[in-house]
C-alpha cells in the first residue's frame, strides 16, 4: 500500500473519531444544560423560599407587636374598649396590604418555578396564607377601633401562623434543600461520565494513531534507518560518517546530497548558530530591560505622555480649557493612625487605592496621585472628551460603594470618604529629572480640592460648574451656598442618583440612560455602577410617598444622608 493511501486512511479514521466524538459531546452538553437548568431552578426556588420566610417572620413579629401594644393600652385605658381610640390610619392599612401583597407575590414565583406535579405543598401554603392574611388584615383594620372583633381575629391567625410557619414552610424548605442536592448530584454524576467518555476516545484515538505510525514506520523503515542513523552521527558532529545508502531513487541521491552538504556547511552552521544564540541571549536582555522601563514610565505617567517624552526627552506643558478633576479623602484616618500598626494602615490604604485605581481605569480618567489618604484622578486628559464631567461622577458613585462595602461591624477601620469634583481648565505637564510627575495645575484644582473638604461624607459635593454638565443625567440635591476654608461662599450640590426618568428598565446600563449618553457624547458610556438602578427606583419611591411616609426603609441608601 503506498504511503498517499495510508494517510488517506489515516484522515479518514481520524475524521470518523471526531464525528463520535463531536456527538457524545452534543449529548453531554444536552444531560449538562438539562441538570444545570434543574440546579438553577432548585436555587432560585431556595432563594424565592427564604424570601418569603422572612417576610412572614417580620409580618408575625409585627402583629405580635401590635397585639401586645393593643393589650398594654386596653388595660392602661379601659375606655379604648369602646371606640375612643381612632386606630389605625388608612395609610397605615394601605402599607399592610401592600405588606401582605408581597408575600403573595413570593408565592407565586415559587408556583411558577415549581413543575406541576410537585406544587401541592406550595398551594397548600397559599390556601393556608391567604386564610391568614385575611385573619391579620381583619386585626389591623379593627386594632385600636373594635378590640373585640381584632381580637378574634388574632385568635383566628394564630393556628394557621403556627401550621404555616412551624409546619408547612419547614417541611417546603427541607423538600427544596433535598431537591437542591439531587440536582447537585446529577450535575456530579454527568461530569463525570463526560470526563469517562473523554477519556475513552483519547484512548481510542491514541491507540489508533499508534498503529497508523506503527504501520508506516514499518514500511519506510528499511529506508529511514540509514537516514536517521547518518542524520544522529551528523548531529553530534560526526563528520567521517557516510550514509550508505545503495538505492537509485529519490532516497539515494538524497543521502548523496546529505553527505556533501553536510561536509561543506556543517562547521559554517554550527559557528553561525553560536553566534545567533548569542545574539538572541543579548536581545532578551535588552527587550527585558526595555520592558521594565517602559512598565515602569507608564505606571508614573499616561502613555501619550509616557510616548513623547521618549520620543524628545521632554514633555511641553499643555493647557486643557476642559477637565473635571476629583478629590477624595478618608474620614476616620487621622484616628486609624494612632490605633493601627503602620503596617496595616498601609495595607488598608492599598486596599483601597487599588479598588479606586480599577474604578478610574474603567471610566478613563487619568490618576494624578495620592497624599497621604488624598487620591486625585481627572478626567478629559491627556486624551481630549466631552464626557468627562458624567464618567467622572458615575465613578465618584463608585468610591463611595467601595468605602462603605469595606466599611463592616468586624472591620479593623470604619472609614468614610469626602469626595470634591469641580470641572474647569488646567495646565498639565511633567516636572522632576529624576522622578517624573504628571500633574496639574490652576484654580480648577484649588476649586476641587475645596469642594472636598467643604463636602459631606460618603457623599459626591459638585461644584455649579460640573452640576451644569450633569445634571441631564444624575439627581442632585441643591446644598445652598457653602462657605469654604477661605471663608468665602459657593453654590453646591450633592450627587443622589440617576435621573429616575433614565431608569426605565432594569438592565445595566438603561437604556434610556445610553440612548441620552450616546445622543450627548456620540459613544456608549464606558461603566456603568450597576447599584444606582436599584438605588434609583428606592429614591423615586421615597419621593412618590412624600414627606410624610416612613423612609427607615431607605436606610440602606449608598450615601448615608446623616452626616450631613
Amino acid at each position: 500500500m503506498s504511503i498517499r493511501r495510508r494517510l488517506a486512511l489515516t484522515f479518514l479514521a481520524i475524521l470518523l473519531l471526531f464525528a463520535v466524538n463531536l456527538a457524545i459531546y452534543s449529548w453531554s452538553a444536552i444531560l449538562r444544560s438539562r441538570t444545570v437548568e434543574a440546579f438553577d431552578r432548585a436555587l432560585k426556588r431556595q432563594v424565592a423560599l427564604s424570601a418569603l420566610n422572612q417576610e412572614l417572620d417580620n409580618l408575625h413579629k409585627q402583629i405580635t407587636l401590635l397585639s401586645q401594644l393593643q393589650s398594654e393600652e386596653a388595660s392602661q385605658t379601659p375606655a379604648a374598649a369602646g371606640g375612643s381610640d381612632p386606630g389605625i390610619s388608612e395609610e397605615e392599612r394601605v402599607t399592610f396590604a401592600n405588606q401582605l401583597a408581597e408575600v403573595r407575590a413570593h408565592i407565586r414565583e415559587l408556583q411558577n418555578l415549581t413543575d406541576t406535579s410537585e406544587r401541592s405543598g406550595i398551594d397548600e401554603i397559599a390556601d393556608t396564607y391567604n386564610q391568614l392574611g385575611e385573619a391579620w388584615l381583619g386585626f389591623y383594620q379593627y386594632m385600636g377601633t373594635e378590640q373585640t372583633v381584632s381580637l378574634a381575629q388574632l385568635i383566628r391567625a394564630d393556628p394557621l401562623t403556627r401550621r404555616l410557619l412551624v409546619q408547612l414552610l419547614p417541611e417546603l424548605e427541607k423538600s427544596e434543600q433535598q431537591r437542591v442536592h439531587t440536582a447537585e448530584l446529577q450535575s456530579t454524576s454527568v461530569a463525570r461520565f463526560t470526563e469517562r467518555i473523554t477519556v475513552v476516545i483519547f484512548a481510542i484515538s491514541a491507540f489508533v494513531g499508534l498503529l497508523v505510525a506503527l504501520s508506516i514506520s514499518r514500511y519506510l523503515n528499511s529506508v529511514l534507518r540509514l537516514l536517521m542513523k547518518g542524520a544522529s552521527a551528523f548531529g553530534k558532529g560526526d563528520l567521517r560518517h557516510k550514509i550508505e545508502l545503495a538505492r537509485d531513487d529519490e532516497m539515494g541521491r538524497l543521502a548523496d546530497a546529505f553527505n556533501e552538504m553536510a561536509g561543506n556547511l556543517l562547521n559554517a552552521r554550527t559557528e553561525m548558530e553560536k553566534t545567533q544564540l548569542e545574539l538572541k541571549i543579548r536581545n532578551q536582555e535588552v527587550e527585558t530591560q526595555r520592558q521594565v522601563s517602559e512598565s515602569l514610565l507608564l505606571q508614573i505617567l499616561p502613555a501619550k505622555v509616557a510616548a513623547e517624552l521618549q520620543a524628545r526627552g521632554s514633555v511641553q506643558p499643555k493647557y486643557f480649557d476642559d477637565v473635571t478633576i476629583i478629590f477624595t479623602d478618608f474620614k476616620g484616618f487621622t484616628l486609624s493612625t494612632e490605633k493601627l500598626a503602620a503596617e496595616e494602615l498601609v495595607y488598608l490604604l492599598h486596599d483601597y487605592f487599588t479598588a479606586f485605581d480599577e474604578i478610574t481605569s474603567r471610566y478613563g480618567l487619568e490618576k494624578l496621585k495620592t497624599i497621604g489618604d488624598s487620591y486625585m484622578c481627572a478626567g478629559g486628559l491627556p486624551q481630549r472628551n466631552s464626557s468627562h464631567p458624567i464618567d467622572a461622577v458615575l465613578a465618584a458613585f463608585e468610591f463611595v460603594k467601595v468605602v462603605q462595602d469595606r466599611d463592616r461591624p468586624d472591620g479593623q477601620v470604619h472609614w468614610q470618604v469626602r469626595i470634591g469634583i469641580h470641572s474647569g481648565a488646567v495646565i498639565a505637564g511633567v516636572v522632576g529629572i529624576q522622578k517624573f510627575a504628571f500633574d496639574i495645575w490652576g484654580d480648577t484644582v484649588n476649586f476641587a480640592s475645596r469642594m472636598e473638604s467643604s463636602g459631606v461624607p460618603n457623599r459626591i459635593n459638585l461644584s455649579s460648574a460640573t452640576h451644569t454638565r450633569i445634571k441631564d443625567f444624575i439627581q442632585c440635591e441643591y446644598r445652598g451656598k457653602v462657605q469654604t476654608k477661605e471663608k468665602r461662599e459657593y453654590d453646591m450640590y450633592l450627587a443622589e442618583g440617576i435621573l429616575p426618568n433614565l431608569v426605565n428598565d432594569s438592565s445595566c446600563p438603561p437604556s434610556a440612560f445610553v440612548r441620552r449618553y450616546h445622543t450627548y457624547y456620540e459613544k456608549d458610556p464606558p461603566s456603568f455602577p450597576s447599584f444606582l438602578v436599584d438605588q434609583t427606583a428606592r429614591l423615586d419611591t421615597e419621593v412618590s410617598r412624600g414627606p410624610d411616609a416612613d423612609v427607615t426603609a431607605n436606610t440602606s441608601l449608598t450615601f448615608d444622608r446623616t452626616h450631613e
